[in-house]
């Protein structure tokens, strides 16, 4: 993988619980048999050990998004409608090591969930065509739940066509600033 990747997250969320979230201080994941089975199921060159889940270092998980948006590389944007909460970054990731932080934030986020809400968060090709998938997330019961999704054909169509449709949004919303 030496192209940036997309990350897209939709999760079913209050704002209050958002909010909440965002206000918490972020918590590191520890390595389980669900990341070692993801890390195990990846394809990349000169794979290492996975021995630690890097975390984000700042005081509150509302400074990873904000750091987040204002990263004018990535290209990032965040959305709320109809109870779900989106978070789309252009030009994420390109290397495995790089998303682990994420990864863990996503995991993070699903612990402060109401045991009912469910969401996706996905880290893949969107702009290259390669149909490559980083990491996908299933959110469900409080937990993020790593997959062993490796290609864009694998996951549900209908959520790959909403994840699509945001970013080529976005993209136009970038080329009517112009």
């Amino acid at each position: 993988m030496s192209e940036q990747c997309s990350l897209y997250i939709k999760v079913q969320v209050s704002k209050e619980t958002l909010d909440a979230f965002l206000k918490a201080r972020p918590i590191a994941s520890t390595i389980n048999s669900n990341w070692l089975e993801w890390w195990d199921s990846r394809a990349m060159h000169s794979k290492m050990e996975l021995k630690n889940i890097p975390a984000y270092i700042v005081p509150t998980n509302g400074d990873i998004l904000e750091d987040i948006l204002e990263d004018k590389y990535i290209v990032a944007k965040q959305a709320y409608k109809d109870g779900y909460w989106y978070l789309m970054g252009l030009q994420f990731s390109e290397n495995y090591t790089e998303i682990l932080p994420m990864v863990s934030w996503i995991k993070d986020l699903a612990a402060h969930l109401e045991p009912d809400a469910t969401g996706v968060a996905f880290i893949y090709d969107y702009l290259w065509g390669d149909k490559t998938v980083m990491a996908h997330i299933e959110i469900s019961e409080k937990l993020g739940k790593l997959t062993r999704i490796s290609r864009t054909t694998e996951i549900n169509k209908e959520i790959l066509d909403e994840a699509n449709e945001m970013f080529e949004n976005l993209i136009n919303s970038l080329e009517d600033r112009d």
